[in-house]
């Protein structure tokens, strides 16, 4: 994936997880059930939508993201869209580096993640 595929998700995620459409967001997410996951709720929420991924099934076999960081994502994006009382906006940067990794902040009012996408491990 690239620069711009990149950047398109960001932005995508970063709409769809905001204070003005979380609550829309959590509303398609639910009906996904229990066991999407985050690219199941990206899917869902349009973050994908601006990519040329093929078949979501084929992109997620060839995703390079470790299973760990793949279960935070999921883990932190239905924190902010299940939170209650009310659903906590995210914001996510992602950045491109030799190795993967995440950080997750979080706060009463927000969560602010930082995915790095290891293209050095191909």
């Amino acid at each position: 994936m690239g620069a711009k595929d990149r950047n398109k998700i960001e932005r995508n995620l970063n709409r769809a997880f905001s204070a003005a459409q979380i609550k829309k967001s959590a509303n398609q997410v639910a009906k996904l059930g229990p066991r999407a996951d985050f690219l199941d709720i990206s899917e869902a929420v349009g973050a994908l939508s601006d990519i040329q991924i093929g078949s979501l099934r084929r992109y997620r076999r060839v995703l390079t993201i470790p299973p760990l960081i793949r279960r935070i994502l999921t883990a932190t994006y239905r924190e902010a869209l299940f939170h209650q009382p009310k659903a906590l906006p995210l914001r996510i940067k992602i950045n491109a580096a030799r190795d993967h990794s995440i950080e997750v902040r979080s706060t009463d009012r927000s969560i602010v993640v930082v995915l790095t996408i290891g293209i050095g491990n191909r």
